[in-house]
């Protein structure tokens, strides 16, 4: 989970912008975020639909960026909105069969890109992103726009520090991979997901994923796990993409048992 960024450094009018991890947002989304290395278009077959992608082409150069060591050695930032993770496209197909009605309302955790968002939105679904790096943010606008649908709604959220708003849905892509934002997250869904809502978290099998899935648990939600293929899964794989279906207790399941 992202810490707070630092601000960019302001600028006057006689000083020339340089490309930075935090770089300044314009209100024109047309423009683009100069940051290192810059953008690189790619397109991905999702479903029936191809989503385009604007990314930044090196990700890696945001770490040679002094505001970035100096937010990692402070509280441990990292900008990993600007990585397309590993388990973003599994999920975003997965995405298009959701359970949930195109009529409620969706919250997509840590967005980064947009790419699981963008293929919820290709479906119908009313998505709101949320990522704790307003450019993150600002690409998710930029990159739904270009792909045809409305400018959509955005939230600015720590994990630590959930909002009063609440979800019918709620899902999210590669949010487990640390051990102590489990909780945090357990804590965000008892407060942002309705009483009878629905979350999927993807993972891609990473070594954390057991002790996810225990403390959702022991904390009293209703777990299940399912592969790409909607097959079910009895204990969490550390060998391959899967989603967590997570429920509060006494919830009203939205699916069937593979």
């Amino acid at each position: 989970m992202p810490p707070t960024p630092p601000q960019p450094p302001s600028n006057s009018r006689n000083e020339k912008r340089t490309a930075s991890a935090f770089p300044e947002l314009s209100d024109d989304l047309s423009t683009f975020p100069e940051i290192p290395g810059g953008w690189r278009l790619e397109e991905y077959n999702i479903g029936e639909s191809t989503i385009s992608l604007h990314r930044p082409i090196d990700p890696d150069l945001f770490l040679d960026d002094a505001d970035v060591a100096a937010a990692n050695v402070r509280n441990d930032y990292m900008p990993f909105w600007a990585y397309l993770w590993p388990a973003a496209v599994k999920m975003s197909k997965a995405i298009l069969n959701a359970p949930w009605s195109p009529e409620d309302s969706v919250l997509e955790l840590g967005s980064g890109l947009g790419l699981v968002g963008l293929a919820a939105m290709s479906r119908g679904d009313r998505v709101t992103f949320s990522d704790y790096d307003p450019t993150a943010l600002f690409m998710c606008r930029k990159n739904a726009l270009e792909n045809g649908f409305k400018d959509p709604p955005v939230m600015q959220l720590d994990w630590r520090e959930p909002k009063s708003e609440q979800f019918d849905a709620i899902f999210g892509c590669e949010v487990t991979y640390d051990a102590p934002i489990h909780s945090v997250l357990l804590d965000l869904l008892n407060l942002m997901l309705k009483p009878n809502g629905l979350c999927w978290l993807a993972d891609p099998g990473r070594y954390q994923s057991p002790k996810f899935y225990q403390l959702a648990l022991d904390r009293g939600f209703e777990v299940r796990i399912f592969n790409e293929d909607f097959k079910a899964i009895e204990v969490p794989s550390s060998e391959g993409f899967q989603i967590f279906e997570i429920r509060k207790p006494d919830s009203t399941p939205l699916t069937k048992q593979s």
